[in-house]
């Protein structure tokens, strides 16, 4: 029912954008728009230092591998309960000894955004994000506390064991290495040729890389107000789920789109009644629209299953405040400071074979504070004094997102952001 209510309001509003000629995303987040005829091109990279750290459900910083980074016993691999009953174990210490993980995510986003002034209220535009992601993974098992190990007996006539593809290490079993542990997450580990545990299917846990096209904005701006004072604007638009999305089959990559359309609306505020000083208020919501993909069916913080499942998802709404301001202290040369308060509701997750599936569904509401300072050149004084033959803005930033909650990334940026006007 939530998902349907979602569609019937998207597709109301969607009908309103499309009445107003809706067809680009805005080019700023303020309530300025171009004039009627002009062009611009809006080339911004953000250069991420190394993320290391997230946020956990407190808002306290852990490290982003920490749910690889356990005693690998029946708690990951369930079967491992049936060895412990079968040998008189205490339930929970058969185990084949500890991961030690490091993830280390590091990228670099290109925003390409090209605007027109349809009329002096009227901007449109489109922005096309390119990603380059990699995480530099480092994985080894330490097996020093291990209590089970491999049956050097197991597929054999002479097997004392019954079969058991591990046994305790007292009764004479082999401990594992870093890659029978690859081999059982993967397509399954041989012993004496036979296979002993099923693999889960994941592809090899190493340093992954890629690059590509992110989620695609489009939308207009309509400046609704503007006096000496203040000008109003209203953006919306829409994302198209163009990025590749994480892969269920993949424990390392990280998906660079949602998957799932998106209307979005932003009001912009602009005070402008003290000389040389813009103050803005933006307030901003996403409206995520349901869809349907591939998943693992985990449990939150244990990222390891074999259980695959189609589910019809409906990821949770981001709404956003943006309060920022601008001074220009020179002719053409201006310092900026933003400050960003967002909260993302709760997934919702379905699937015809097990109903609502709040494993999914934990910690995916999240809160974030972020910060973003700057200092700005603009070329436009000089242009219209005829002393210079192109209108254009340099911006040098710094981003930090500085607090958060529910696993979002501890990050920052430095950004270099080039404008063209035409």
């Amino acid at each position: 029912m939530r998902g349907m209510r979602k569609t019937i309001l998207a597709t109301y509003l969607l009908i309103l954008f499309l009445y107003f000629g809706l067809i680009a995303l805005s080019y700023a987040d303020d309530a300025e728009v171009l004039p009627k005829g002009v062009f611009n091109i809006n080339v911004e990279n953000k250069y991420y230092f190394p993320i290391t750290e997230r946020f956990n459900h407190e808002g306290n910083d852990e490290n982003v591998a920490t749910d690889f980074n356990e005693t690998l016993g029946s708690n990951v691999f369930p079967d491992f309960s049936i060895i412990e009953q079968a040998f008189g174990l205490p339930a929970g210490s058969g185990n084949i000894g500890k991961s030690v993980v490091s993830f280390r995510y590091e990228f670099d986003i290109l925003d390409n955004l090209i605007a027109y002034g349809i009329t002096d209220r009227l901007t449109a535009g489109i922005r096309i994000p390119y990603w380059w992601s990699k995480n530099k993974v480092n994985a080894q098992l330490d097996a020093t506390t291990a209590t089970l190990g491999k049956n050097p007996f197991f597929g054999t006539s002479s097997d004392p064991f019954g079969g058991s593809p591990l046994i305790p290490i007292s009764f004479g079993g082999i401990r594992l290495n870093t890659e029978d542990v690859q081999a059982i997450l993967g397509k399954g580990l041989f012993i004496n040729g036979k296979l002993a545990i099923p693999g889960f299917g994941y592809k090899r846990f190493k340093t992954w890389s890629d690059n590509g096209v992110g989620d695609i904005e489009a939308g207009v701006k309509y400046q609704y107000l503007k006096t000496a004072n203040w000008r109003l604007a209203f953006t919306g638009g829409v994302r198209f789920p163009t990025g590749k999305i994480d892969d269920p089959d993949n424990l390392v990559d990280y998906g660079i789109g949602s998957g799932a359309y998106a209307l979005l609306f932003r009001l912009h505020n602009d005070y402008m009644g003290i000389k040389n000083l813009i103050l803005d208020l933006s307030i901003k919501y996403d409206l995520i629209l349901p869809d349907s993909v591939t998943l693992r069916i985990t449990d939150i913080h244990h990222p390891i299953t074999a259980q695959e499942e189609g589910v019809d998802r409906n990821l949770g709404d981001i709404v956003a405040v943006e309060p920022s301001m601008k001074y220009e202290f020179l002719e053409g040369l201006s310092i900026s400071l933003l400050y960003r308060y967002a909260h993302t509701f709760k997934d919702f997750y379905h699937s015809g074979n097990l109903g609502e599936i709040q494993s999914l569904e934990l910690e995916t509401d999240n809160t974030e504070h972020v910060f973003i300072g700057g200092l700005s050149y603009s070329t436009l004084p000089l242009y219209m004094e005829k002393k210079f033959p192109l209108p254009l803005t340099a911006s040098l930033s710094y981003r930090e997102r500085f607090a958060g909650t529910n696993n979002l990334f501890e990050s920052r940026y430095l950004s270099f952001l080039l404008q063209v006007y035409f």
